[in-house]
């Protein structure tokens, strides 16, 4: 998105990109399925997308702000702490599975990366025990074969460990920059 689309579509204020969600009602902002106590459930995913694309969307070095606007007055019974204390815990706990799919995906890729090993050494050891047939194509076919599925089998441990746990990086790092954010709560039916 070119800067000034940006910049017209999150207002910088005070250094920091106000980023306003706008609710008709509270309950709108929390996925109504989840059967948690009130602080303690889920965002609504369409919530989650937006505020997570647009922070996604702007760039890394400018610090963000989080504005919920609500269109309804206050409820007595919710107080504005209590909704920012769910919105907060939706991300901390977010941040923490994130933290914990980062590390299994780094232990399936270890040990994707040891079966890997094992087959390329027997496959190296088979294609040396080739070269011992008979001379002709059979042999030759048979060698590279070993050779290549021995190398074949590290791809996806090496893809594993090298590339494949940058999105969770960035999607943590995203959650960071949503935690950090100073958060407020505007009714604009008051």
């Amino acid at each position: 998105m070119p800067e000034t689309a940006r910049q017209q579509r999150y207002h910088v204020v005070d250094g920091r990109a106000r980023i306003e969600l706008v609710v008709r009602d509270v309950r709108q902002l929390f996925d109504s399925r989840d059967p948690a106590p009130f602080r303690e459930r889920d965002l609504d995913e369409g919530a989650v997308e937006y505020l997570m694309g647009a922070v996604e969307e702007l760039p890394r070095h400018l610090p963000v702000a989080l504005v919920v606007v609500i269109d309804a007055p206050a409820e007595p019974a919710l107080a504005d702490a209590a909704i920012a204390e769910g919105i907060r815990g939706h991300f901390a706990h977010a941040r923490t599975q994130i933290g914990r799919r980062l590390r299994q995906h780094v232990r399936r890729g270890r040990l994707a990366l040891g079966v890997g090993l094992v087959v390329l050494v027997a496959c190296l050891l088979l294609a040396e025990a080739a070269a011992a047939m008979s001379s002709g194509r059979l042999r030759e076919v048979v060698r590279e074969g070993l050779v290549i599925a021995g190398w074949v089998a590290l791809w996806r441990p090496l893809e594993v460990l090298l590339y494949d746990w940058w999105p969770l990086v960035e999607e943590r790092r995203q959650i960071d920059r949503l935690l950090e954010a100073p958060l407020s709560i505007r009714h604009a039916g008051a």
